[in-house]
């Protein structure tokens, strides 16, 4: 909101609803106290103007009566008549609430609430004295003055709220997709209350027309050429992109459905099944096809048919794909119990309907089909259960819309319903509506999260055995699919440092101390954060849930590849950085949104100036011309600083980061047009234009792009030593998909690597996040879970495209002893010493049998868990090497093993007499006192300073 909004809206609170509560026929208002009540700085001209208005007394519901001392001074005083008719109570509010939606499903003293016709809920909170309403959030937006907050689906509400509005509704909810945002709004007056009302009875089953309107937008700008050639062309990038292989595959159908009573349903299904599950469709994905290549070759008969009989049913397309999911359903559902082919048999009928009838039938995946409902309809169109003919009646209902708009308002002459699927699929692969992360997690085989089954592993040995090495190793061939060869090690670690700071990887050490603060997320200290001049704003400190390794890498992972499409590489070379406010993170989210959607940044500082005039390129100038209006105004104002920011200092092709809030990130965008003022706007009405390249279903903690945290300031350049290039790099680079061949890409794996993980408390550090890890438990898979989190009491699941890479050295602790909840949910690969990796001559000593003598004597007398691993002779280069690694880690570790006992020690060694070869036993005196039996023997033991030639002759026979 504008000052000028803030302002109204401060004096409506404060002033004229108490007044309206006491039956107050007036009120009078001093410019002067508002200003001082609100804290403003030279603003009293502003004060005047904002309350002063006929939006004022509109939105107010009074009228001024008399204006009493010096214009734009603080001693005016405006005395207002109060409206009383327009006054709304709890009662009133109640009485309109049964008479427009008759009897509540929830009645009791502290909530009442109603059904929509169309199943949604809204409620009147009754515990309190002011009209709250709480409604659920579409995405819609709504006028910028209602006193509204916004609920995120992970935010606790009022506990009595009915099963649709609350944070935790039950469980037939929690499969439908709920917990949703939802709107508390307060109504200060009856007119207010009714416009609520009218707006959300608004039904969402015809299409929001604007959101079309933006969907196009989208169409045009990914098909330039489009509007000249439209639908009907057999050329241009529509064409060869999107419509040219499409038509083939209906023409390849239309042969093999228009050979008559000449085929059986069986042979008519299996040749068109084969058309669909060619290379050259691809619109099953691999996944998809490989499960029905699978189905039909042990159950051939029943599916064939089935495909024939529903590519010649006389039935409406709906019922004849219900019919065909009927048939197929239990053949094909059978053994997947851990991921119910709800998407195939969603897309494998509709695929083949919409081959043979494209007039009257859509091909239906869920990621478009889901998008396009959330933007037009403002609903989910599709259950996590076999496929209805309701379900595809709504979607055919859409589709059918949608091309009626098409060919009626734009004239764009679509030949069928595959030119529709062509616009969802193009426009809708990603979603920046909030619902659609819940519900896309609660339809599970579709998800597009879902990646190859997750990893969890955890490679053991003892010590010096490579686990480290190799866990770097298995990180890249994780990200990467391949990784370089064992020998070049230069090239693997290259390779493993450039994806741990593109922020694939994540490496942490466990120790006695770590703990699930750490890991996850804890309380920790905050200092108070700088205001616009960049002093601090107030003293002292908070503390606040700050994210662990687990959680940071976790949020990283969940978002790979679900972002709106862009370019598919970027160079940040030679451009500024800029962090950016689209209003307050915590109750202008309108304001965000509609950035996004209009594709601009917006700044609510610099008044109701235009200042698209050349001459405000300079600072002089902009501070002139406040000063014009405000001679006291200081040059560090807001007004000035942030205006000159947004007007001069951005240049076009500069990166543009939108915060939510001083510790995340929301957005990212490319600066691409000059400053414009929007004048039929309210509020934020200086802008620039932004192509966005990336616009995150959550935010990211913005360590995750830059060294430290942001500032309160709405706008300032950010020191590009700060950006962590890489990583930006890679969170750019991650592009949704924009064509049908790209819907099918999995998103990209991540990977965290701890090393020394039984080094640590397990049940202390993973916490209740134990279960989260297991593989069907992760999101986006059937039994997936997710947990609140204590401390920011946020929902959180693990992404199944975080993989888990753990190292435990067994001579610490044995495998037996390992956390039982650990040990279930990983797998164990074991490490042990390769001596062939080692060489046989190095100073005369071949080391390949020096160490499998040293480790057949460790067995014999300890066990196998305690062996020397190959990696500690692998740097030796001479006898000198090896005598070092000798004296300085090998003999200290073996005594470590036995705890001391210097003649197991000796044993291993093959020492044979107090002048070793490696050692030396002196033989101790008892004490001359007597005190102690002389015939019990002590020796000292110490390690040679040097070895004898020989030394190690003894391991070679």
């Amino acid at each position: 909101m504008s000052q000028a909004d803030d302002i109204r809206k401060f004096v409506i609170v404060n002033h004229i609803s108490p007044a309206r509560s006491r039956g107050d026929a007036q009120v009078s208002v001093r410019a002067g106290d508002v200003h001082r009540e609100m804290d403003l700085s030279n603003s009293m001209p502003a004060v005047c103007s904002a309350i002063g208005s006929s939006k004022f007394w509109t939105e107010a519901g009074v009228r001024e009566t008399k204006r009493d001392g010096p214009a734009n001074s603080s001693t005016v005083v405006f005395t207002f008549a109060i409206d009383q008719s327009s006054t709304i109570d709890v009662a009133a509010a109640e009485k309109e609430l049964r008479a427009r939606f008759g009897n509540p499903d929830v009645d009791n003293e502290k909530i009442l609430s109603f059904n929509l016709p169309d199943g949604r809920a809204i409620a009147l909170q009754r515990d309190i004295q002011n009209v709250q309403l709480w409604l659920e959030s579409s995405g819609r937006t709504f006028p910028s003055s209602w006193e509204m907050q916004l609920y995120q689906a992970d935010r606790g509400r009022h506990s009595n709220l009915p099963g649709r509005l609350k944070h935790n509704p039950p469980e037939l909810l929690r499969q439908q997709g709920f917990p949703r945002p939802v709107l508390s709004v307060r109504a200060r007056n009856r007119n207010e209350f009714t416009n609520i009302l009218d707006w959300y009875s608004q039904m969402p089953n015809t299409l929001d027309l604007e959101a079309l309107g933006k969907l196009k937008a989208a169409f045009v700008s990914h098909f330039p050429d489009f509007e000249a050639l439209g639908f009907d062309a057999t050329h241009g990038s529509y064409w060869d992109e999107e419509r040219k292989y499409k038509q083939a595959l209906i023409e390849r159908v239309a042969e093999v459905t228009g050979r008559g009573d000449e085929l059986s349903n069986a042979q008519v299904g299996n040749d068109v099944l084969a058309i669909l599950e060619s290379p050259e469709s691809n619109l099953l994905g691999w996944r998809m096809t490989d499960r029905l290549r699978i189905v039909r070759s042990t159950a051939t008969p029943l599916i064939n048919e089935a495909a024939g009989a529903l590519l010649r049913s006389p039935l409406d397309p709906p019922q004849a794909v219900e019919e065909f999911v009927q048939k197929t359903w239990p053949e094909y559902s059978e053994g997947q119990e851990g991921n119910m082919p709800y998407r195939d048999m969603r897309t494998i009928p509709t695929m083949l309907l919409a081959f043979a009838k494209p007039e009257r039938a859509i091909g239906v995946r869920y990621k478009p089909i889901y998008t396009a409902g959330m933007r037009l309809l403002h609903r989910s169109l599709l259950k996590n259960a076999p496929f209805s003919a309701a379900e595809y009646g709504d979607v055919l209902a859409m589709s059918e819309a949608i091309l009626n708009v098409m060919r009626d308002d734009w004239g764009w002459k679509p030949r069928d319903l595959w030119d529709v699927q062509g616009f969802i699929w193009v426009t809708c692969n990603g979603s920046d509506a909030d619902e659609a992360v819940s519900d896309e997690k609660s339809i599970v085989a579709e998800s597009s999260k879902k990646s190859a089954a997750p990893t969890n592993v955890i490679l053991y040995g003892p010590p010096g055995t490579g686990k480290t090495y190799r866990s770097a190793q298995e990180a890249v061939l994780l990200c990467d699919g391949v990784a370089p060869d064992e020998q070049d090690r230069q090239k693997l670690m290259e390779r493993f440092n450039a994806l741990k700071d593109a922020g694939r990887i994540a490496f942490v050490t466990f120790h006695q101390s770590y703990s699930y603060e750490d890991f996850i997320e804890g309380l920790r200290p905050e200092t108070a954060a700088e205001d616009e001049g960049g002093q601090s704003s107030s003293g002292g400190f908070r503390l606040k849930p700050t994210d662990g390794v687990f959680k940071r890498i976790s949020a990283l992972a969940e978002q790979a590849g679900a972002v709106r499409p862009a370019a598919s590489a970027f160079d940040l070379d030679g451009r500024n950085f800029f962090k950016m406010s689209l209003g307050r993170a915590y109750d202008q989210s309108e304001i965000y949104q509609a950035a996004i959607d209009g594709g601009y940044v917006a700044l609510g500082w610099g008044g109701d100036t235009d200042w698209s005039d050349p001459i405000f390129e300079k600072f002089d100038a902009i501070l002139e011309k406040w000063r014009s209006v405000e001679p006291d105004i200081s040059s560090n104002r807001g007004d000035v600083t942030q205006t000159f920011r947004l007007r001069a200092m951005m240049q076009k092709g500069d990166i543009v980061i939108v915060s939510d809030g001083n510790s995340q990130f929301r957005a990212i965008g490319e600066i691409i047009g000059p400053y414009e003022f929007a004048k039929d706007a309210t509020d934020y009405r200086h802008r620039r234009k932004v192509r966005w390249l990336r616009v995150l279903e959550k935010s990211l903690p913005v360590e995750t792009i830059l060294d430290g945290k942001f500032t309160m300031m709405s706008l300032y350049r950010i020191d590009p030593k700060k950006i962590k290039r890489a990583a930006l790099e890679t969170i750019l680079g991650e592009q949704g998909a924009t064509t049908t061949t790209d819907l099918n890409k999995d998103p990209d794996p991540y990977v965290l690597v701890i090393d020394e993980i039984n080094r640590a408390n397990i049940s202390k550090v993973f916490g209740e996040l134990i279960t989260l890890i297991e593989p069907d438990k992760r999101l986006g898979c059937l039994n997936a879970l997710t947990v609140t989190l204590p401390y920011s009491h946020e929902e959180f699941g693990v992404p199944a495209n975080l993989h888990i890479v753990g190292t435990m050295n067994t001579a610490d602790r044995s495998i037996a002893l390992l956390d039982t909840a650990l040990r279930r949910r990983f797998q164990f690969k074991e490490l042990m010493p390769q001596p062939s990796l080692l060489g046989d001559n190095v100073g005369g000593v071949n080391i390949r049998a020096l160490l499998s003598a040293l480790n057949e004597r460790i067995e014999y007398f300890f066990d196998r868990e305690h062996q020397i691993g190959h990696a500690y002779f692998m740097e030796c280069q001479s006898r000198t090497d090896l005598d070092r690694v000798m004296r300085t880690k090998i003999i200290p570790l073996l005594s470590e093993y036995f705890y001391d006992n210097w003649e197991k020690l000796r044993e291993v060694l093959g020492e044979t007499s107090d002048e070793g070869h490696f050692t030396v036993r002196t033989k101790l005196r008892p004490p001359t006192t007597g005190a102690m039996d002389s015939d019990i023997e002590r020796y000292r033991y110490d390690v040679r300073p040097e070895f004898p030639a020989n030394a190690y002759d003894h391991f070679m026979s």
